[in-house]
């Protein structure tokens, strides 16, 4: 394939200086920070997408769609796994019971929160309205209970993370292996450049959808053995589950905290691990909640057969790529410097 189409986008540099510019926003003017972060990333002209081939692939080839996939579905159960600074949550939980004082407004907050709350059993209420009843849940373990609770959000959080992820190189040895069944797949090559190519948005069954209203940035991911302290975007979580269950009933010294935290989503799905560098990684990652299958329209650049694939297999995915209007297939092969390349077909 030609040189244009195998060069790499950022340099560590510049990845470093994109990542700590997301690191900075505070969300105070959300149109300028995306103007900056998108001068920080300095984009491919191509993206790959690895595939198996299977019924659903070959479909999903056809009509030109790309799934978004939870979080929590991901092969990797360090992927957008949040970092919890499980002692910082213990430290302000017990702090509720440091003092006399402290465990008197603690009950009043708790008469706040309850006293309208009729499904509510009464003596879970006296017992979290008054001093004495929250010393004894202190101590009868409550805080082990409470942080127990807290982690259980992790896969919450992370089932509500949608993205589609991409490589900026179609050649990846590793990901052919993994994930185009170790060379007997197929690979998918979309131009960034070919804004013809994208439909989201183009067509009328897209007024609706919270993939165009969100929007559709791609972003690198970034690598780093340093994680992303997710601690503030957890507790965020966990008052709006409580305040949702309690019908928005939380104390006003609650319910005036309850803020978006602007980029913490980012910030989360866009740093991985440094030994995964190697899969020169980039995200789409979906701005709205939708619900599962969730999709954009894509028509790719072309498709890259693998090594290995059999001729049967060949056959089906040449027949839906021209099905799905794609003009460029290749077939890959190794070259004469020992490397995994490509050339392009021109009797299909």
């Amino acid at each position: 394939m030609e040189a244009e189409e195998r060069k790499t986008a950022m340099s560590h540099d510049e990845m470093q200086d994109y990542w700590e510019t997301l690191c900075s926003f505070t969300g105070e003017d959300i149109p300028n920070e995306v103007n900056q972060l998108m001068a920080k990333i300095r984009y491919p002209r191509f993206l790959y997408k690895y595939r198996a081939v299977n019924n659903n692939n070959l479909d999903a080839l056809r009509s030109n769609k790309l799934f978004f996939s939870k979080a929590s579905s991901y092969d990797d159960p360090f992927d957008t796994f949040l970092h919890i600074d499980v002692e910082k949550i213990r430290q302000e939980f017990d702090s509720n019971y440091s003092s006399p004082e402290a465990l008197a407004a603690l009950a009043n907050g708790m008469k706040e929160t309850f006293q309208n709350q009729p499904g509510v059993p009464q003596e879970f209420i006296q017992q979290v309205t008054t001093v004495e009843g929250l010393k004894q849940l202190f101590a009868d373990g409550i805080t082990k209970q409470f942080l127990s609770y807290v982690l259980t959000l992790r896969s919450k959080i992370q089932d509500e993370i949608l993205s589609i992820c991409l490589s900026e190189n179609g050649f990846n040895e590793s990901l052919w292996l993994k994930y185009a069944d170790m060379h007997k797949g197929f690979c998918l090559m979309y131009d960034l450049n070919d804004s013809d190519s994208f439909h989201c948005g183009k067509q009328s069954k897209c007024v609706n959808c919270g993939v165009y209203k969100g929007g559709t940035r791609i972003y690198p991911v970034y690598y780093s053995n340093e994680s992303h302290d997710a601690t503030d975007l957890l507790k965020l979580v966990m008052a709006q589950e409580v305040a949702q269950r309690l019908g928005g009933s939380l104390p006003e010294s609650i319910q005036k905290d309850l803020k978006p935290l602007s980029w913490e989503i980012e910030r989360n799905s866009l740093i991985k691990k440094e030994c995964h560098k190697y899969d020169e990684e980039w995200r789409m990652i979906a701005n709205a909640k939708m619900k599962l299958p969730a999709m954009i329209e894509w028509v790719p650049k072309g498709v890259i057969i693998g090594l290995r694939t059999s001729q049967v297999d060949k056959n089906l995915i040449i027949s839906m790529a021209k099905e799905a209007g794609v003009k460029n297939i290749y077939q890959s092969y190794i070259d004469e410097t020992n490397s995994l390349n490509a050339y392009l077909l021109t009797d299909v």
